[in-house]
């Protein structure tokens, strides 16, 4: 059955269309700017009609700084047109070559001549130091503009790089964090605006040269840009099922420079979905049991944005896949991974998509590699999240940098069609695998799921961590009743792991207060105050485990035991604070 089908598609890739797609999505992905943004939205809409799909549209929602969604604040829209800094007639940094030279959401910046200080040679930094000065770091330019911050400097200057696959002197590293407080990602209509520039390590050790000769060192330059209320967008388009009350979801995220992070991402998503609607379009695969949909979001919050606007395509939802950074070269050491978790929410579709890829990277003959690795998802893939409700995975590489990673270097260069196609064969025969789910397909997969269950799910090194993972491994199985296979089919080998009925561990406290959550996905903590926010991390993953238990039935001292279980850590009394944070800022209360 799944020989068949990736013979079929396999035959039907078009990898000279896939790459120019990707090359098209990155041209204007690399500029990171709104306008750009919606081109790239626009292209990949069109590739999705072009393609066969229905209903493909750009899908908007407010890029204006305040919107709330879920625990989430969307960004301000922002346009760059032109940025440049100059030492006397060198170019040191200048966007129309590079556009990574420029912070995304710098604030605007008159032409200006102004001194430049070493702002890491202070220890402590008062306004008179930096008050109308270019302030150059060695560090992420958001440090130094958190250390600078109503001071009146005219802009930060960083040459920081940092470790990275196919980084030399010329690469310039691109920032994308901007924001004042807690994380200091999403640049809101309450956070400070100021100019940003990066350097490349070449022209960092230009400047540094200079200014050590000449402390009265000046610098030339200049930002056109602005940030306003706005739209961002998703873009979505479907393979219509032959029952389109449920659906299956292939997403990922847009709106970031690079060519492997992540337009190869949306690039296979487009042609996984192109390949079966054109194959379902012509006869050649039958029309599939339930919709398939395909999804570019913008990380994270168009996922919260789209999830949360429609909530009746969500509740549809059986599965989803996440496709991020799928493009560059891996190794049998440093493989792609399925990405699988939270054990919270476990689903078949995740043996399914281990037994695919195996064979998808047998027919690579060496040249792409897969394995799998459990992580609480807490991206994209937060829908995985119980109370948002559609279990989910990542394909992707995981705890290795991609090439070029947020850096001028990730070009189309660091893309390889064996990836590529080995991707977009994964996508498609899974999504279209499990839009099929029935009784006789199951019965198919049973074997191989078990198998690959028992070889990634059960391993742990810990007594609670052993117990969990059976019970989630069951719960994959189990997951078949949502497809309406019989329990006679599944449940001998879901008993096989754990009982039906079992708690996810024995003796789970009962006695105790319980957090009812109202809001889905990681949060942010955005609107605590500062010092408040800035205990927590909306990527901690004991974090978001701890909050994917918290179901209102639970009680804490349940979710705590639960979240440390699955993760390996849970720092004490941290659950307590949490919840705490929580009732605070309106996401959950007390039952």
């Amino acid at each position: 059955m799944l020989e068949s089908l990736i013979d079929v598609l396999s035959k039907a890739y078009d990898a000279p269309r896939h790459w120019d797609l990707l090359v098209g999505l990155w041209e204007q992905e690399r500029w990171f700017d709104t306008p750009h943004q919606r081109r790239a939205a626009e292209i990949a809409r069109d590739a999705l009609a072009a393609g066969g799909l229905a209903e493909a549209a750009v899908v908007p929602f407010p890029a204006d700084g305040r919107t709330r969604l879920q625990d989430w604040t969307t960004h301000l829209a922002w346009e760059c047109t032109d940025a440049r800094l100059s030492l006397g007639g060198e170019v040191l940094a200048d966007r129309r070559a590079c556009p990574c030279a420029t912070v995304m959401w710098s604030g605007p910046l008159e032409p200006t001549e102004a001194p430049v200080v070493d702002g890491d040679a202070f220890g402590t930094i008062h306004p008179e130091d930096v008050r109308g000065k270019f302030v150059l770091t060695a560090k992420p330019p958001r440090e130094m503009k958190q250390r600078v911050l109503g001071m009146g400097a005219a802009a930060i200057v960083s040459d920081f790089l940092g470790k990275g696959v196919l980084f030399d002197d010329d690469t310039t590293k691109w920032c994308n964090t901007w924001a004042d407080g807690q994380d200091g990602w999403y640049f809101r209509t309450k956070d400070a605006a100021m100019p940003g520039f990066c350097l490349s390590p070449r022209s960092g050790a230009t400047l540094r040269k200079a200014l050590a000769a000449n402390p009265g060192l000046l610098l030339a330059g200049r930002c056109r840009s602005r940030l306003y209320a706005g739209e961002a967008q998703c873009v979505t388009a479907v393979v219509p099922g032959r029952d389109p009350s449920r659906e299956l979801w292939l997403y990922g995220h847009a709106c970031e420079e690079g060519a492997d992070d992540n337009a190869s991402g949306v690039s296979a998503i487009v042609e996984a979905a192109s390949l079966l609607a054109s194959l379902v379009g012509s006869g050649a695969l039958p029309r599939p049991r339930f919709t398939i949909r395909a999804l570019a979001t913008e990380e994270c919050i168009g996922m919260v944005a789209f999830s949360t606007q429609h909530d009746g395509l969500r509740r549809r939802a059986l599965a989803g896949m996440n496709l991020d950074s799928v493009g560059d070269v891996r190794t049998k050491e440093n493989p792609y991974q399925v990405i699988f978790g939270p054990l919270s929410s476990p689903t078949f579709g995740w043996a399914v998509a281990g037994e695919i890829g195996r064979r998808v990277a047998e027919r690579s003959r060496g040249e792409w590699h897969l394995g799998a690795r459990y992580m609480t998802l807490v991206s994209d893939d937060m829908v995985a999240d119980p109370l948002c409700g559609i279990p989910s995975f990542w394909l992707g590489p995981s705890g290795h940098a991609t090439a070029g990673y947020h850096s001028s270097r990730d070009t189309p260069d660091v893309c390889v069609e064996a990836s590529l196609r080995s991707s977009t064969l994964l996508a498609a025969a899974w999504a279209y695998t499990m839009a099929n789910l029935d009784e006789a397909s199951a019965r198919g997969l049973l074997a191989p799921a078990a198998r690959w269950l028992d070889e990634n799910v059960l391993p742990s090194s810990d007594a609670d961590g052993a117990i969990l993972r059976r019970w989630a491994a069951a719960g994959a199985m189990r997951d078949l009743a949502r497809w309406g296979v019989p329990t006679s089919v599944y449940e001998p080998l879901a008993a096989a792991y754990a009982p039906a009925g079992a708690d996810p561990l024995p003796d789970l406290p009962r006695e105790g207060r319980r957090l009812a959550r109202r809001q889905w996905g990681a949060y942010t903590f955005e609107t605590l105050p500062d010092d408040r926010a800035r205990q927590f991390s909306r990527w901690s993953d004991w974090q978001a485990a701890a909050f994917y238990w918290c179901d209102g039935r639970r009680t804490l001292a349940a979710a705590e035991r639960l979240a440390r279980a699955e993760t390996g850590r849970m720092p004490e009394g941290a659950m307590e604070r949490l919840a705490e944070a929580c009732v605070e800022a309106g996401l959950a209360e007390w039952r």
